[in-house]
């Protein structure tokens, strides 16, 4: 199952969790469950420390969450950093202003794709 399939059969389950929830009787006090983390909130925080460094755009946050949905807690943490610092560099050396977060997007991508794929 690919990363995208991945994400849509977890909203698709919410969403019936959800909706299959028995509403009781009417006063009744509903049981409080506690809640499990979702795949999103588990790697948040690696968006959040990407963000402070690079300028994100939608894409790019369905593109690194699809990635790091299936990493274990540390190796996450690395390619997030890894991420960061391939768009910093790409950015510093591009000569061109406007081109600059581009340039720094393109080689951040390349270097998650080539990461995961060894």
């Amino acid at each position: 199952m690919n990363g995208e399939a991945l994400l849509a059969r977890i909203a698709q389950l919410q969403a019936t969790a959800g909706a299959a929830r028995s509403q009781g009787q009417p006063g009744a006090q509903a049981k409080q469950h506690q809640r499990r983390a979702t795949v999103t909130t588990r790697i948040e925080p690696w968006l959040a420390l990407i963000e402070k460094r690079c300028g994100l755009l939608a894409e790019d946050r369905r593109f690194i969450r699809l990635r790091l949905a299936t990493q274990q807690h540390s190796e996450a943490m690395r390619l997030a950093e890894g991420y960061s610092a391939a768009w910093e560099q790409a950015a510093r050396e591009e000569q061109r202003a406007h081109v600059k977060n581009n340039a720094g997007r393109q080689a951040a991508n390349r270097w998650l794709k080539r990461q995961l794929e060894q």
